[in-house]
C-alpha cells in the first residue's frame, strides 16, 4: 500500500493566499480549477485541504465587507484603499478562521502565526506588526465583534466583487 500523503493546512493557506490575491485582480475571470492546475503539480494538489480551501476562499470573498470593516476599526490610521493586498489577504484569512470557520477549529495562535508567516514572506516586518495588532484585537474581542457585525451596514466591497461607482 503506498504511503498516504498528508494534507497540509500550512501549504493550503499559502495556496489560498495566492488564489485570493489572484482573484482580486482577475475578478470574475478567476477559475479555481484552472488556478490549481496551472500553479501546482500533482503532488502538491494531493496535500491541499480542499474542504478548508473551498470554504475559506468562498467566504473570505463573501465576508469582505465585514473583514474590511474590522481592519478599518482596529487600524483606523491606515487607508484600506491604499494598503497593499499582500498585507491584507493574510489578515482576511486569519480573521475568517477566527470568526467564522466551520470546517475545523483552528487555535488562535496557529491562525495568527500562519498569517504572520505569510506576511513575513511577502511583505516586511512593519506589516507584521500591523497584522499582529489587528489579529490579536480580533482574538481578544471575538464575541463582541460577532455581535457588532450583525449590525454593520455601511461597509462596502473594495477588492472582491467590487461595487460599481455611483
Amino acid at each position: 500500500m503506498p504511503d498516504q500523503i498528508k494534507k497540509s493546512r500550512k501549504k493550503t493557506r499559502q495556496c489560498l493566499f495566492q488564489a485570493l490575491y489572484s482573484c482580486i485582480y482577475l475578478q470574475n475571470n478567476f477559475d479555481r480549477d484552472n488556478f490549481l492546475e496551472s500553479f501546482f503539480d500533482e503532488d502538491f494538489s494531493k496535500i491541499i485541504d480542499e474542504k478548508y480551501f473551498d470554504e475559506v476562499f468562498y467566504w473570505v470573498k463573501e465576508k469582505e465587507k465585514e473583514l474590511t470593516y474590522l481592519v478599518r476599526k482596529y487600524a483606523p490610521k491606515f487607508d484600506i484603499t491604499s494598503m497593499s493586498l499582500v498585507n491584507l489577504v493574510p489578515v482576511f484569512i486569519s480573521m475568517y478562521e477566527q470568526l467564522f470557520l466551520k470546517c475545523d477549529n483552528i487555535p488562535y495562535k496557529v491562525s495568527i502565526d500562519e498569517a504572520l508567516e505569510i506576511t513575513k514572506t511577502y511583505s516586511d516586518n512593519n506589516w507584521r506588526v500591523f497584522a499582529n495588532w489587528v489579529l490579536n484585537s480580533i482574538k481578544e474581542n471575538k464575541e463582541a465583534i460577532l455581535e457588532e457585525l450583525k449590525w454593520v451596514q455601511d461597509a462596502k466591497n473594495y477588492f472582491f466583487n467590487k461595487e460599481k461607482p455611483e
